[in-house]
């Protein structure tokens, strides 16, 4: 995986700037270690388009998580949808990480790891 698309791909997710996204490096880093960790050892190398979207959903999941300590579950927008509620920010990351997590499941070594230890 690259970090560097995980990164640009978190950043749209979350609406922010290349300036902000280096802010949640470490988000993106966590999520890639914690994807890489539970893929078969041959997928590794490969579906690196798949694993660097489920890295960003992660980082993006945990990201929300993050703003409603820091912001009180703020407004987000995401491309051109913009979300009031931060229970439906929350609910939107959880699908978006699901889906994602959903998608790579057939490479994965643990099939029920979708929401273990989030």
């Amino acid at each position: 995986m690259n970090i560097e698309n995980i990164m640009r791909l978190f950043g749209s997710f979350a609406g922010i700037d290349e300036d902000s996204v280096t802010e949640y490096r470490f988000l993106c880093e966590m999520a890639e270690e914690n994807i890489s960790s539970r893929l078969r050892e041959t997928a590794k190398e490969n579906d690196n388009s798949r694993t660097e979207y489920a890295a960003a959903a992660l980082a993006y999941y945990r990201y929300v998580l993050l703003s409603f300590t820091d912001e009180g579950g703020g407004n987000i927008t995401i491309g051109e949808i913009s979300l009031k509620s931060p229970e439906k920010k929350l609910e939107y990351a959880e699908k978006i990480l699901k889906e994602a997590l959903a998608d790579i499941s057939d490479i994965a070594e643990d099939k029920d790891f979708v929401f273990e230890r989030i």
